[in-house]
């Protein structure tokens, strides 16, 4: 072996480190500027940080060959909700879907659990015990989800909290948190056992799976998640984990991302920061959004006397402080109540002139686009057509 005498250098040019950093994620970008000082700071150059929120920004993702769902729930006293799908790069496509047979006839909220996993869609409407249907609008094909065996007489109400795919199982799975009850009319039957009346059913977490179609207690105390918005459960999926906000909306230090892993069965906590540039007065007024965009989990908060988004994106599950605020939108001339997110990143409002409108967040301005409000709820999510049956198989 003949040895160089040639010296490598240890120098990396800062075009090629710009290069490096600028394909990074944001995982990894976190981590590399603890290398060294100079790429540190690269981070606060503004130019770095412009080229890499487009870059986030441009990335082909899953929103690419997707189309997007729209519900609405009329304000009327049997909250009729309706379903469109738009598809193609405008919204003059719209077609109006009938909801599967199990919500037909019924007259109340019906929801959306997450996004589309496969083609399959997780529908909801919140009652005593809420009605939760497996649907593929492609093939009209669904599946209600049964209610869990607990006696005629014990009432559930459930709170859910998550609808994803787990690749280890190949499986489907519903997450919720319930909570039992004996049914008022058990107390007017004398013909009912005394010895039932003693029976306790404890709070529970449990998981569903479509394979088994059966409900599975879960040993674990996570934290609930909130309401951020009437009507619409903020739930995100990716990579086999669900994730929702749990804790006090009223206390910043106790508000958490709770990311759950279907196929190890365990959850994660992750502290969310304060997310505003300046002193509020009061916390009530500060409105925090979980959204996924491009593939990324993201908080999007305002502050209702300023009009403009402060959006993180975290880098590291279970790590405080690997939230990147990587976009500050404003000021703009109104501000809305996020909805969903489309292509490009660009992100859905519900405005309080009860239209609908667009954020771009490459240009930093709102499109309105015709379409009026006037409903109890919106709720937008990402839909990708599939032949996939929920029965397992490809449907021809």
């Amino acid at each position: 072996m003949v040895l160089s005498n040639v010296k490598v250098s240890k120098h990396v040019p800062n075009d090629l480190v710009f290069s490096i950093m600028l394909n990074l994620p944001l995982k990894s970008l976190d981590r590399f500027k603890c290398v060294h000082k100079s790429w540190a700071h690269l981070l606060k150059n503004s130019y770095f940080m412009d080229m890499y929120r487009k870059k986030f920004i441009s990335k082909k993702s899953y929103c690419d060959e997707a189309c997007l769902l729209l519900k609405q729930t009329l304000i009327d006293f049997e909250n009729h909700s309706l379903l469109y799908l738009f598809s193609g790069e405008g919204f003059d496509n719209k077609v109006k879907i009938d909801w599967p047979p199990p919500f037909q006839e019924d007259d109340c909220d019906i929801s959306i659990l997450g996004s589309g996993m496969n083609g399959i869609i997780c529908l909801y409407a919140e009652c005593i015990s809420s009605k939760i249907v497996l649907w593929n609008p492609t093939i009209q094909e669904f599946k209600v989800i049964p209610s869990n065996h607990v006696p005629p007489y014990v009432g559930i109400v459930d709170w859910l909290h998550g609808f994803g795919y787990d690749y280890v199982r190949d499986d489907y799975n519903v997450i919720r948190f319930a909570e039992f009850y004996i049914d008022q009319n058990y107390y007017l039957n004398p013909q009912l056992n005394e010895v039932w009346s003693k029976v306790v059913y404890e709070p529970s977490w449990e998981m569903y799976s479509l394979k088994s179609n059966s409900w599975e207690k879960l040993d674990l105390d996570m934290p609930n998640l909130y309401l951020s918005r009437p009507g619409v459960l903020e739930q995100v999926y990716t990579n086999g984990v669900c994730h929702w906000l749990g804790g006090n909306e009223l206390a910043i230090d106790s508000l958490y991302l709770v990311s759950f892993d279907l196929g190890n069965k365990v959850f994660f906590l992750t502290p969310i920061p304060f997310m505003m540039d300046y002193e509020i007065d009061n916390v009530e007024s500060v409105s925090t959004h979980l959204l996924l965009l491009n593939e990324s989990i993201a908080l999007i908060s305002n502050y209702v006397w300023v009009n403009n988004y402060h959006i993180s994106i975290l880098g590291e599950i279970g790590v405080k402080e690997s939230w990147n605020k990587l976009f500050i939108v404003g000021p703009l001339p109104c501000i809305g109540r996020p909805i969903g997110v489309g292509k490009n990143c660009n992100i859905f409002l519900a405005l309080e002139n009860e239209e609908l409108a667009i954020c771009d967040l490459n240009t930093h301005t709102i499109q309105e686009l015709g379409i009026n409000r006037m409903f109890f709820c919106c709720q937008i999510v990402m839909y990708k057509k599939s032949l996939f049956s929920i029965a397992g198989e490809i449907t021809d």
